[in-house]
């Protein structure tokens, strides 16, 4: 992956800190994956992660949780997301940058913007 060089665009700080993610597609008649994989760099609106996963697409809307935990009492917010770029990281592994859209609440809460 080439380096580029120059002012750094982001309008926010990124979290090098590797963090448990869950991905999971949105519409699971396509493709049904559920993958936990630790992040590559986190922001508060987007995500971006490595897989060898060949189904995800650009445009491809996910359920998002990180971070994830299967401990008793852990609170894993969901939200939902869409990929955004697909970087070649070699040896069959691929970067995948995700957006967050919104987050999602379940139960009596309703979905906020």
């Amino acid at each position: 992956m080439a380096r580029l060089t120059g002012p750094e665009r982001r309008r926010k700080a990124r979290l090098r800190f590797p963090q448990t993610l869950r991905v999971r597609p949105s519409d699971p008649q396509r493709h049904d994956f559920d993958e936990s994989l630790p992040t590559l760099n986190t922001q508060r609106d987007s995500v971006h992660f490595a897989s060898q996963n060949e189904f995800y697409t650009v445009g491809m809307r996910l359920f998002i949780k990180c971070p994830h935990s299967d401990g008793l009492g852990s609170i894993n917010r969901e939200s939902l997301g869409r990929v955004v770029r697909i970087d070649d990281l070699g040896h069959g592994r691929r970067g995948i940058a995700v957006e967050i859209l919104m987050p999602l609440y379940l139960g009596d809460k309703e979905t906020m913007k």
